[in-house]
């Protein structure tokens, strides 16, 4: 029983075969015609896509004056606790539209706003300890993201100094912005072409057994 199993298995493996390398032969042209101008495409978009400005931008969270408490064994741990909790405000501030609006209006730029959820999704942060926040996000050319890394770091810094101070008008944290990292990306050309040659495949050997499927219907119909 195994072995007659195996058999048909076999046969089914070769008629599977038979079929795809009949498939192409008979549609050869159509595809590769459609996976050239797939492949075409692929190029133009590369080509004609511009280059974007990845940036970077960190902001280290100083403690600067310590208030009084008893529990000195435990300060330590408690300024830490401290600065995670101001650091989720100063995340927060970042996702806030009209704290954007304010960045965009200090760099002195258009924000070309589309929607209130698109203006708070442009900037991506990160906290990587209580201390430490990264802010990433992409601009079209590398004046424009310096300028709104100017522009955050300012914008942040003056926040910080107004909503963190104690009874006695002194600030408890410091944020300090670093010099933001701008790096110019542009679309991999061989990537592009290697998506466009395997979905041109795909698609145009699909369609091929669409045809091949629709003729053998239409065969079936009139017999």
């Amino acid at each position: 029983m195994l072995g007659k199993n195996s058999i048909l298995s076999n046969n089914k493996d070769k008629l599977t075969h038979i079929f795809i390398m009949n498939l192409f032969k008979k549609y050869k042209w159509l595809i590769i015609i459609i996976t050239v101008v797939a492949v075409c495409g692929a190029a133009v978009f590369s080509f004609v896509k511009p280059a974007y400005y990845d940036t970077s931008l960190s902001f280290s969270i100083n403690r600067v004056n310590h208030q009084n408490t008893g529990e000195y064994e435990y300060d330590g741990y408690y300024a830490i606790q401290a600065s995670d909790l101001f650091s989720q405000t100063v995340m927060s501030w970042l996702l806030t539209p009209s704290v954007l609006l304010e960045i965009y209006e200090s760099a002195e730029i258009d924000p070309q706003i589309s929607s209130l959820e698109e203006i708070s999704s442009r900037f991506k942060t990160r906290k990587y300890s209580p201390q430490n926040i990264v802010v990433r996000y992409k601009e079209r050319d590398y004046a424009t993201a310096e300028k709104i890394a100017t522009a955050i770091t300012a914008t942040v810094e003056d926040k910080a100094k107004q909503s963190n101070k104690t009874s006695d008008d002194e600030a408890l944290f410091e944020v300090i912005g670093t010099k933001p990292v701008i790096v110019e990306r542009t679309p991999l050309l061989w990537l592009n072409l290697l998506i466009g040659f395997i979905g041109g495949l795909v698609f145009a050997s699909l369609l091929a057994y669409v045809l091949e499927y629709l003729k053998k219907g239409d065969i079936r119909v009139d017999n």
